[in-house]
């Protein structure tokens, strides 16, 4: 279960990053972007969630496959130890949910996630404990084995072989490390991130411009502070506004751009796109639906969501359990059954299940109790609920 204890501290560039604000990732706009300041910017956090969210509610499950009459057949092993691990109960604190959520959050934000397995002496897996994104760094040694190093709570390090973890990783350069989105779309987080400041402060001077008074006439210095003082209280933030009225050959100039002349909306809109491209989220998954590309229906743009989106991080996910967590002489992959995000309208189910069952002159291919349970029912008690019948409304077969 645990690791070689070394008393020592080690320090990735992210970790350090989380102890002290102003290290991360630097970018053009000045502002330092780390994954912690990254989620500051609403884009980044909303698409994070639509990843980590859409692949934690699509249930996952244990398949045992085998092969009979000379045909092969799957079936849920719901008694496995491993599909209770992973379906139900993957440590004591988190559900399958929050597990999935945090693993696909870390992999799809930072460069990947480790849990550390803790086995029994019969080589089932009890436990998966997450770690920290900041906590842990992989190296690779000179025969190509994986070596990972994790920082405990008490800061000294334990180092663990690849059979005592679970990797799940991103994108790759080297094979083995995941490429962060974070600190490579740095640029359009950091520049989102500016904007959203600038217009704050904008919004905090009460959307007025500061500016410059000059007189044609030089003004002494005590004239200059009372109008100075004057003005402040009048027109400036949280003033009581109104109109100016100046004499004396007085000119007002401003001394910033308005929100309109910077073109804010415009800009910020078009950072939101940029962020969903470095995520490939479709920008109205982000609640971005200006100028978007369309589709023929919602379900059409959903299934390319599905499809496209939470498609590689479902396979992602799938192989590093059947890699890390299942035993591999018994048969045993990983599913996540992401039919349900795929299910069309009630008519087009209606049509589909009535196809399924023989309709329309085309051989059946699901029985009633089939069809029952993807749409969540009981089965029937009804033996003929078992059979597959040759058409819809004949007489189900024999077998």
């Amino acid at each position: 279960m645990f690791g070689l204890r070394r008393k020592s501290t080690v320090y990735t560039v992210d970790r350090l990053a989380n102890l002290f604000g102003w290290v991360g990732y630097g970018t053009s706009s000045g502002r330092t972007v780390n994954e912690t300041t990254a989620l500051e910017v609403a884009a980044v956090f909303c698409a994070a969630r639509v990843i980590s969210e859409g692949i934690a509610q699509i249930p996952v499950r244990v398949v045992r496959e085998a092969e009979r009459g000379g045909r092969m057949t799957r079936e849920v092993a719901r008694d496995h130890w491993a599909h209770q691990l992973l379906a139900r109960r993957p440590n004591s604190w988190q559900t399958s949910f929050e597990f999935r959520e945090y693993a696909i959050f870390c992999a799809a934000l930072c460069d990947g996630f480790l849990a550390v397995k803790s086995a029994s002496r019969d080589g089932r897996i009890r436990e998966l404990l997450p770690v920290p994104y900041d906590a842990w760094s992989v190296r690779q040694n000179y025969d190509y084995s994986l070596e990972y190093v994790v920082t405990y709570a008490d800061k000294t390090t334990g180092v663990f072989g690849q059979a005592d973890v679970m990797h799940l990783r991103g994108p790759t350069l080297d094979g083995f490390r995941g490429l962060s989105a974070v600190r490579l779309a740095r640029e359009a987080i950091g520049l989102s991130g500016a904007l959203e400041k600038q217009q704050g402060r904008l919004a905090g001077n009460g959307g007025k411009p500061s500016g410059v008074l000059s007189f044609a006439q030089p003004l002494q210095q005590e004239t200059k502070e009372k109008l100075r003082e004057t003005w402040q209280r009048k027109f400036g933030p949280n003033g009581e506004g109104g109109v100016a009225i100046l004499d004396g050959d007085a000119r007002f100039s401003s001394m910033t751009m308005t929100s309109v002349d910077a073109q804010h909306i415009e800009t910020r809109k078009h950072q939101i796109e940029e962020i969903a491209r470095a995520f490939r989220v479709y920008p109205q998954m982000l609640m971005q639906t200006d100028k978007a590309s369309t589709f023929a229906s919602a379900e059409q743009f959903f299934r390319a969501h599905v499809i496209h989106t939470l498609g590689p991080w479902i396979r992602r996910f799938e192989e590093t359990c059947a890699r890390d967590v299942i035993p591999r002489d018994e048969g045993l992959t990983v599913d996540l059954d992401e039919r349900a995000l795929l299910r069309g309208d009630f008519r087009d189910q209606a049509e589909y299940y009535s196809r399924a069952l023989g309709s329309g002159g085309h051989p059946a291919w699901m029985t009633q109790n089939d069809v029952r349970a993807e749409i969540g029912l009981n089965p029937l008690d009804d033996p003929a609920a078992d059979r597959l019948p040759a058409r819809l409304g004949d007489t189900p077969a024999e077998g």
